[in-house]
């Protein structure tokens, strides 16, 4: 009978909630996916056309682009059927408009979470009737809704469609160059055009404008995961640059050509020993394998790629005159300028080419990404004096990132720009993730000293911290530098109940030791920390546990349940036998085995 009742017990763990009586764990992002792509979250909507194709070719092929998650907003005109097939590419609505206070309070939440949800607007195409009432700031419907609420940090393509007499129409012409002369978010693509066949409407332009506009897509996408993957560590930062060129030149030194050699060998970046033009032994990597191949680059844009890594900025002029200005500029066009700080190459495609400047490096692009990812300085000056970006619009991703990284000396040109440091709590907890103690120490030299609750009158000068759940980032991650500053600080931070939990899920016997010589017996812990060493195959922490001194309870249905959901082979063997050493018995039953014991009891 016991049996069977234990039995039915174990059932209902299998297919119900965990015991509600257990604390729950914090949840803790995971920062240290650097594999992983972002998403684009892309946001696609089309009026004034119901031709077919909008749902048979072009959404699918926006749905098919790597690295995008796609919503859909499709004319009010077509079908049940259309919105149905539609669905099938992405989660799909219907342009509704506002009639009544309850669809109106619906279509304004709707618009508002679409907004909130996407990093990229795409309308294709948008008829002239839309189009006029957007410039007019009109709110009809969610598309207009949408418009009216975009944040335009984030970027907007616009495909314009209508008849080839609208087009040509000097009021089109008047509208579509206020959007280019002063609505900088909006870029304005290749119209789709028609005209009419008796009482249809017949498509005269499609392949090349849904072409361009599904290679501006993957355009936007590249431009997200810019720099993805790439190690940009501070101490890897250290390059030899000319103060009259902005592009890499060869070591004024006295070292000998095959020590450079030698050395270059030794770092591995192949694409640092060809800007500084030093012979190297290295295979080029599989990025660049095309472009150095016997036969040479195989198209235009490889061929620019080439020159930009090898040439300075009279190469690259020099190639645009003789060949022509590129739509766009490559990733690994746009990684090696970045990389590089290769200012007077922005300046002169500011000076020279300013749409295809501003579709590249427009918004917050330059300063998010010399922020996060490539730690320049150089970059970040060349747009705090631009005059394209009078506004200094970024996002707090930069200074977050550069926490995450370790930039102090990006960092530091933001305390000295003169411009509002914007920062989430991540920035805090990143920097405990990632053990740079340098940082935290930076921030913590920027920070007020008195409390949000007491302050009558604060230095403006300085700024208020954001722990977040920095404490429970660096036990994760087994940080104990991190743990230990966090403890001597002088900060007050939130989630000391998680410390010893993460710690002892993820193995990190010296954060557990660090944490109890500070808090003594007022460790604050539940059974979860046998649970979660014991799943994770922790013998070690089990064993910390053991011996801490502290009253340490469990039970043994618990137990048994981690034991099974736990690691297999030798690390699940040997916290088998660990328990077996150390009482437990699963032979008992029903009341003995749902019973709280302590631990060396």
């Amino acid at each position: 009978m016991a049996s069977d009742t234990r039995q039915k017990l174990l059932a209902r763990r299998a297919v119900g909630p965990r015991n509600s009586s257990r604390p729950l764990c914090v949840a803790v992002p995971d920062f240290d996916g650097e594999g992983r792509t972002p998403d684009l979250n892309v946001l696609f909507a089309s009026t004034g056309c119901i031709d077919a194709k909008i749902i048979d070719d072009l959404l699918p092929r926006l749905a098919r682009l790597p690295d995008v998650r796609l919503r859909t907003i499709i004319d009010v005109d077509f079908t049940g059927a259309d919105l149905i097939r539609a669905s099938t590419h992405s989660l799909a609505l219907q342009n509704t408009a506002r009639n009544g206070p309850v669809n109106t309070q619906s279509v304004e939440q709707e618009a508002a979470d679409l907004c909130e949800w996407a990093n990229l607007l795409v309308l294709g195409p948008m008829d002239a009737n839309t189009l006029a009432k957007m410039l007019h700031g009109h709110t009809d419907n969610l598309l207009l809704e949408i418009m009216r609420s975009w944040n335009v940090s984030k970027k907007v393509l616009l495909v314009p469609g209508m008849s080839h007499l609208m087009w040509e129409n000097p009021m089109t012409k008047k509208q579509i160059t206020k959007i280019r002369r002063k609505w900088n978010w909006i870029q304005v693509l290749e119209p789709i055009l028609w005209s009419f066949e008796g009482d249809k409407k017949k498509l005269d332009t499609w392949d090349a404008p849904t072409e361009d506009l599904v290679d501006a897509v993957r355009n936007q996408v590249d431009l997200m995961n810019i720099g993805q993957g790439l190690d940009v560590s501070p101490a890897s930062r250290i390059m030899i640059t000319s103060a009259r060129t902005g592009v890499m030149e060869t070591p004024n030194c006295l070292l000998p050509p095959e020590l450079w050699t030698i050395i270059f060998d030794f770092t591995g970046d192949w694409e640092l020993a060809q800007t500084l033009h030093i012979y190297t032994n290295l295979p080029p990597p599989a990025d660049w394998t095309s472009h150095t191949a016997r036969q040479g680059p195989r198209n235009y844009m490889e061929a620019l790629e080439l020159t930009i890594l090898r040439g300075n900025l009279a190469d690259v002029k020099h190639f645009i005159a003789t060949h022509s200005v590129p739509r766009w500029l490559s990733k690994l066009c746009i990684k090696l300028i970045m990389r590089f700080a290769m200012t007077p190459l922005l300046a002169h495609l500011e000076a020279n080419h300013k749409d295809l400047f501003w579709a590249t490096f427009g918004h917050t692009f330059l300063p998010d990404k010399a922020s996060s990812v490539f730690g320049r300085t150089e970059i970040l000056e060349f747009w705090r004096t631009s005059p394209s970006f009078l506004t200094k619009e970024y996002n707090p991703e930069a200074l977050d990132g550069a926490s995450r990284a370790g930039f102090v000396n990006v960092l530091e040109w933001w305390q000295h720009s003169g411009l509002p440091l914007k920062f989430t709590e991540a920035a805090l907890e990143q920097a405990s993730s990632q053990g740079h103690v340098e940082v935290l120490e930076w921030w913590k030299s920027q920070s007020t000293t008195v409390d949000d609750t007491t302050a009558s009158v604060v230095d403006s000068s300085k700024i208020r911290l954001k722990p977040g759940k920095s404490i429970c980032f660096a036990s994760q991650s087994g940080q104990t530098a991190v743990v230990r500053w966090w403890l001597h600080s002088g900060i007050s931070f939130p989630h000391e109940d998680t410390v010893a939990k993460l710690a002892s899920t993820h193995g990190h016997v010296e954060v557990l030791q660090l944490w109890h010589e500070h808090k003594g017996s007022k460790v604050i812990f539940d059974n979860q920390v046998l649970v979660g060493a014991t799943k994770m195959g922790s013998v070690d922490v089990l064993e910390w546990w053991k011996k801490s001194g502290l009253k340490v309870e469990y039970k043994t249905c618990d137990v048994e349940e981690a034991l099974e959901d736990g690691h297999e082979g030798e690390r699940g063997l040997a916290v088998r036998r660990w328990w077996a050493r150390n009482g437990l018995n699963l032979g008992v039953g029903t009341s003995e085995w749902m019973k709280t014991k302590f631990l060396n009891s």
